[in-house]
């Protein structure tokens, strides 16, 4: 904005300079030529005088050429027998001739400049006066103005981008601090604000959009506040239930099952824990790396038990290494879970399905497929879309954890029959 403000002014200035510094410097050009004219004329018309006093009463050429010594430069006497007295110029003496035949003053542009040719007739015979004024003459002190003129423009359009430049930054230094409030909010600072100071001269109506923003920041601040507690508050309640379930797991008789639930109970609660904490914190802390296919091993294990009890073929293949990710173990695992747990709710009992893990181009990446009915609608990866009467936020979460990461989610139809979904990861 005030790069353009100082482009605008630089080429409105520029058009009115011109418009006023050439039509001053043509007539400054005209009137250099029109003095140059005047003074050649009065000094034609002064040796005229002379020389028709000294051919009316003194007949001789001695008489005339005594009149002549007394001429300026670029004025000659030339007679009727083609003698010529005084200093003639290059070019001078075109219009005698025309003078002499006419027998009138004759003026005219002719070649190095301009002459004049005044006629006096005489006892014995005509003389002509001509006057030369050179184009040096005609363009005396025209440089100079032109050169004034110019420094004259130069230094208008100089100020004129001053001025620009200095009102620019008056009104764009506010809205940069306007875009930097907002970026800092959209990195989660939502206690920036845009100061408003009332004693600048900043225009009204960006003052009334810092304002608006601040109100907006506000409350955001307040609906985020309010959803953070709302969210705390549920995940609190969900303790009572779950200190039910681990009452009741305790009575489980089989060591195995009730050491398997037990666990379940734990990571529901510590999962639980994380949510209170997350809801309570202002800023969200960096999550610690993970290794893709320890945590796929890990609830692969769990959902293991699950498919046997099913009988589901399972395979498993890790091949991503030592490759980390920019996401919790807690998050990667909810992804697993989240895939997983989509084939058993959609597919039926005994469908085999498999869990693959690998890195391309310095991607990791994690595949599920399965040999189910595969995926009626692309769009249920949108959030709040289900196939079978679910919240429908399963497949949107897997998208935007991987987004998060800087990877992308898969969805596609395997030509057999089933459903991929690959995740990548940044």
């Amino acid at each position: 904005m005030r790069r353009r403000l100082v482009v605008l002014s630089l080429a409105t200035t520029v058009l009115i300079v011109i418009s006023l510094i050439v039509p001053l410097g043509l007539l400054v050009r005209r009137q250099a030529e029109d003095r140059a004219r005047v003074a050649t004329e009065r000094q034609a018309q002064s040796a005229a005088a002379l020389v028709a006093l000294a051919v009316t009463f003194e007949t001789s050429p001695q008489s005339v050429e005594s009149a002549a010594e007394t001429l300026n430069p670029g004025v000659i006497v030339v007679l009727a027998d083609g003698t010529v007295f005084g200093e003639s110029r290059l070019g001078q003496g075109s219009l005698v001739e025309v003078a002499l035949a006419e027998q009138a003053t004759i003026t005219a542009v002719v070649e190095n400049g301009w002459e004049v040719a005044i006629p006096i007739i005489g006892a014995e015979g005509i003389a002509v006066v001509d006057a030369f004024a050179t184009d040096a003459e005609l363009t005396d002190g025209v440089t100079e103005a032109w050169v004034l003129l110019a420094f004259l423009g130069l230094l208008l359009v100089g100020l004129a981008i001053w001025v620009a430049d200095s009102l620019g930054q008056r009104f764009v230094r506010p809205i940069r601090d306007l875009a930097s409030a907002a970026h800092l909010m959209s990195e989660g600072d939502l206690d920036t604000r845009v100061e408003v100071d009332s004693t600048r001269s900043v225009p009204a109506e960006i003052m009334e959009v810092s304002v608006a923003f601040n109100t907006l920041a506000v409350r955001l601040d307040q609906l985020l506040m309010e959803e953070r507690e709302a969210a705390a508050d549920l995940s609190h309640r969900l303790r009572t239930p779950l200190t039910s379930l681990r009452l009741q797991a305790e009575k489980i008789d089989d060591a195995a099952d009730r050491k398997d639930t037990l666990l379940q109970v734990d990571r529901l609660e510590a999962a639980i824990d994380r949510l209170i904490e997350i809801s309570r914190s202002r800023k969200a802390e960096a999550p610690e790396p993970c290794k893709l296919d320890v945590v796929v091993a890990d609830r692969a294990s769990f959902w293991r038990v699950l498919a046997d009890e099913q009988e589901r073929e399972f395979d498993l293949r890790l091949g991503a290494g030592v490759s980390e990710l920019g996401v919790s173990a807690e998050d990667l695992g909810m992804v697993i879970d989240t895939l997983v747990g989509n084939v058993f709710a959609h597919t039926p009992p005994g469908t085999r399905f498999s869990i693959t893990t690998g890195e391309s181009e310095n991607r990791p990446w994690i595949t599920v497929s399965d040999h189910g009915p595969g995926f009626a609608d692309r769009s249920m990866i949108d959030r709040g879309v289900s196939g079978r009467g679910s919240t429908g936020l399963g497949l949107d979460i897997v998208r935007r954890t991987a987004e998060i990461t800087g990877g992308h989610l898969e969805m596609n139809d395997r030509p057999d029959g089933g459903a991929v979904v690959r995740v990548w990861f940044g």
